[in-house]
């Protein structure tokens, strides 16, 4: 069997069935790590760039970066994201929790495990509906929020010694969540092999992380990156935990990061609910096993460059700023590399972690968004783009009246 741990480097064969039938979907070149924040005390220390180059396996249909960088390089003690300091993903998870208790008839005394926990945002949401046999798995100096939310934490990498220490002091698992983290591990089949060895066998492993038909359809090009090794359709995820003995029972969609799926996997062969059929006929109808709707998106985004390449230029005497810094921001900036030379400064909300920071490979610091009350800028580039209607509206009520906004994507558009 194919043990899905890959090294650090280039693949030349498909993630999930090694295929070497791969052909490329797009090529963002080398880029620095989105995460890789410098401190504005320490801007002479240096930025690494590694490839961005995302490939279709022609066989399994499954779409994936071409590159490893490394867990142990990606999340780091000073990883600088956290999901409880933006209310819309606060509320999604909110959604998750509620919906996994009523689903599930979860009892009190239940242990629930969220594996890349970050600042506990999703475990504080069991805990709110009153769940408390609660556990973290978190690599990263995030883990220490937990803390403060009085939520058991274990701050470490999750494979298969993490499920070993986590079975002999826990036993096993009702409920494993793990969002936004599973197309990231590039030890793959060591995770899955850890779930397996604690979940109960009528227990619920639910993953959620972004959608490929909405990263395709809505052209996220920004979602690509080295965090991101994998981008999943329900499809190659079902084929990926069979593998591996796992039976998928129900799938959602959401608009969550702008496009997320949600897919819960049990060891019990149990007859999966409509939604799974019905997201795999969305699935064929848009084309996901074409590889021309790959060539199509490529298309569509130099489309986009260009649009946004001529607006700036005929503004660049403008007071133009970027506002908002997620991971795909980075990707923006350096794939649209014109940015760096007509944005200002980034601005990030008061609470965020990358404040007094410069955007990864550029100059360009990220500031206290306060700092709009006294400065307007004549134009706002949404980079976080896929919350523009909460951030616009919230900063028109804000005194930017006269302010222009822009959202690159899904499609450039100016909004006055």
């Amino acid at each position: 069997m194919i043990d899905h741990n890959y090294n650090i480097g280039y693949l030349n064969h498909c993630q999930i069935c090694y295929s070497k039938n791969l052909t490329e979907v797009i090529d963002l070149g080398y880029q620095p790590l989105a995460d890789d924040l410098i401190k504005k005390t320490n801007i002479n220390r240096e930025c690494i760039y590694y490839p961005i180059k995302i490939n279709l396996c022609k066989k399994c249909m499954y779409v994936q970066n071409n590159y490893i960088v490394g867990d142990n390089i990606l999340y780091n003690k000073n990883y600088h994201y956290r999901p409880g300091i933006s209310k819309s993903i606060v509320n999604n998870l909110k959604i998750l929790a509620k919906e996994t208790i009523q689903n599930y008839d979860l009892k009190p005394s239940d242990l629930i495990i969220d594996i890349g926990s970050n600042d506990g945002t999703l475990l504080s949401q069991f805990k709110f509906f009153g769940y408390n046999n609660l556990l973290g798995i978190e690599p990263t100096g995030t883990y220490i929020f937990h803390k403060e939310k009085n939520i058991k934490v274990l701050n470490d990498f999750f494979n298969t010694k993490t499920a070993e220490k986590i079975y002999f002091k826990y036993n096993k698992a009702k409920i494993i969540t793990t969002t936004n983290v599973f197309a990231h591990t590039n030890k793959l089949g060591e995770f899955i092999k850890g779930i397996k060895k604690i979940i109960k066998k009528n227990g619920f492993f639910i993953i959620e992380n972004h959608y490929l038909l909405d990263v395709i359809k809505k052209n996220q090009f920004d979602t690509f990156y080295h965090e991101h090794l994998r981008t999943y359709s329900l499809r190659s995820l079902i084929k990926l935990m069979k593998l591996y003995g796992f039976y998928v029972y129900n799938a959602k969609t959401s608009d969550r990061y702008g496009g997320n799926i949600q897919v819960h996997f049990t060891l019990q062969k149990i007859k999966p609910l409509p939604n799974v059929n019905k997201i795999l006929n969305m699935e064929k109808n848009f084309g996901l096993d074409n590889p021309s709707t790959y060539f199509k998106f490529n298309s569509r985004i130099n489309i986009i460059k260009n649009n946004l390449y001529e607006y700036l230029n005929k503004n660049k005497s403008k007071y133009i700023i970027g506002k908002a810094f997620p991971a795909r921001a980075s990707v923006i900036i350096h794939y649209f590399s014109f940015l760096k030379d007509h944005l200002q400064f980034i601005v990030e909300q008061p609470t965020s972690l990358k404040l007094g920071h410069l955007a990864p490979g550029t100059d360009l610091e990220i500031i206290n968004s306060n700092f709009l009350f006294k400065n307007k800028p004549d134009i706002m580039i949404i980079l976080a783009w896929h919350l523009f209607n909460d951030i616009s509206t919230k900063w028109r009520k804000n005194g930017l009246k006269k302010t222009v906004f822009i959202s690159p994507l899904p499609k450039f558009k100016i909004y006055k």
